[in-house]
């Protein structure tokens, strides 16, 4: 996909991945729509780019939220056509039964039910003219979830299995769909982990990476319709093994004879 002076529409856009994503776009000629419920963050970013940036707000769990900033978006821009899904909370560190069913609720809120409210705002659209791309930022931990993280975890698994099933429902029409798996990265969310005490600052702000070099990596994403966006390469052993696990519990079905079905068709005997 050609990106020179089309729009993308940045959930999350006043900083941190957003800000990245921002960044990366500008720099190919971009229009960017800087979406996010803390306005005096938005507007700072937009302010970067000039005219080409305009600051929205947006609350991701409001569908009549969305409505209203593409509207805005519309009005001054014309069609969107990248959206970038990336909105999203952290949780305190807990067992998950401990969490409190308040945080729960918040983090699939805005992590899972953001994203869909995204996706019914602009994919139909997208569809409708057969261009456009979708980027939904998952996580590692949407890959390799790890004890007392679940409710953050299942959240990005959950937007992994979307936009997954998304991409095969898009893909006829020519929409790309792409899934960002970030590690650590220098954002609000990532210092604010730190300052809970939850990740020692020293291996945060030894650790991170920086933004813009995420958002350059699904810039060449969307310009080959990747589907997979992975920035921090050294979580690869960790993927690997728990593949393994999963296939090493594929055997012999638990039904005697049974031959079953792939999505293809009934399995060749």
């Amino acid at each position: 996909m050609e990106l020179q002076g089309k729009t993308a529409f940045i959930t999350g856009g006043g900083g941190g991945i957003g800000g990245g994503l921002a960044q990366a776009f500008a720099e190919k000629g971009m229009r960017l729509v800087l979406a996010d419920i803390d306005m005096p963050h938005a507007r700072e970013q937009a302010a970067q780019f000039g005219d080409n940036a305009i600051a929205v707000a947006l609350d991701v769990t409001s569908l009549e939220s969305w409505a209203a900033a593409k509207a805005v978006a519309c009005e001054r821009f014309g069609q969107v056509d990248v959206l970038c899904n990336n909105a999203g909370v952290s949780q305190p560190r807990a067992p998950l039964d401990q969490v409190p069913p308040d945080v729960f609720a918040r983090v699939m809120a805005i992590n899972v039910t953001g994203v869909y409210n995204g996706l019914v705002t602009f994919a139909g659209e997208m569809r409708e003219r057969r261009s456009g791309h979708i980027v939904n930022t998952s996580s590692m931990n949407g890959l390799i979830p790890f004890g007392t993280f679940a409710a953050y975890s299942g959240s990005k698994f959950a937007v992994t299995a979307m936009s997954e099933a998304l991409r095969d429902e898009l893909a006829p029409f020519g929409v790309g769909v792409s899934i960002l798996f970030p590690g650590l990265t220098r954002s609000r969310m990532s210092l604010g982990d730190a300052d809970a005490g939850f990740i020692p600052r020293e291996v945060i702000e030894a650790g991170m990476m920086e933004p813009v070099w995420l958002g350059r990596a699904v810039v060449r994403a969307i310009e080959e319709n990747n589907l997979y966006i992975v920035s921090h390469p050294e979580h690869r052993a960790h993927v690997e093994q728990r593949l393994r696990n999963v296939l090493a519990a594929f055997g012999e079905p638990a039904q005697p004879g049974y031959r079953g079905h792939t999505r293809g068709g009934p399995v060749a005997t």
